[in-house]
């Protein structure tokens, strides 16, 4: 039973992580993009976060499954990567998900400026300071180094 349970969390991790990197390139993607109707068109492409949340949830659950079948619950690695885990997902919700706010509200607001020619230079500097705003750096780097010490306390299981 427990390496099912743990093929199961290992095969949500990757959909997770798949699902959840198309959010993170189309975040890169955004601070490239000089024109804001193209710009738009990356939420396209971004599968549901209902997605990604599922996938999440279903890790989750058979990654804890699996450590109470066995006797890793007791051990602190366990839950230290659990604990890096909602860290990890706190920074990614926190920024992820304003910057798509931001995004998309100063990519509206530039169209808009674009059409009636009113307010123009205001609407594109909040644009370009949308675009270069820190949330996707911040996003990946946090996403990449939660991913790796978590890895590194599943593989090695140092306490």
């Amino acid at each position: 039973m427990y390496n099912w349970l743990v093929l199961l969390h290992i095969f949500f991790a990757f959909l997770f992580i798949l699902a959840h990197g198309v959010h993170a390139a189309a975040m890169l993607k955004f601070r490239g993009e000089p024109d804001p109707e193209r710009s738009l068109t990356f939420f396209n492409n971004v599968p549901d976060i209902k997605i990604v949340r599922y996938f999440y949830i279903a890790m989750g659950v058979f990654g804890f499954a699996s450590a109470f079948t066995t006797t890793w619950w007791k051990q602190g690695w366990t839950w230290t990567s659990a604990v890096v885990f909602a860290i990890t997902a706190w920074v990614m919700y926190k920024y992820g998900a304003g910057y798509y706010s931001i995004i998309s509200n100063a990519a509206n607001r530039l169209i808009e400026a674009k059409k009636t020619n009113a307010d123009l230079p205001a609407a594109q500097k909040g644009y370009e300071d949308a675009r270069i705003a820190p949330h996707a750096m911040i996003v990946s780097v946090v996403g990449l180094i939660g991913l790796a010490v978590i890895l590194w306390l599943m593989r090695f299981k140092p306490f």
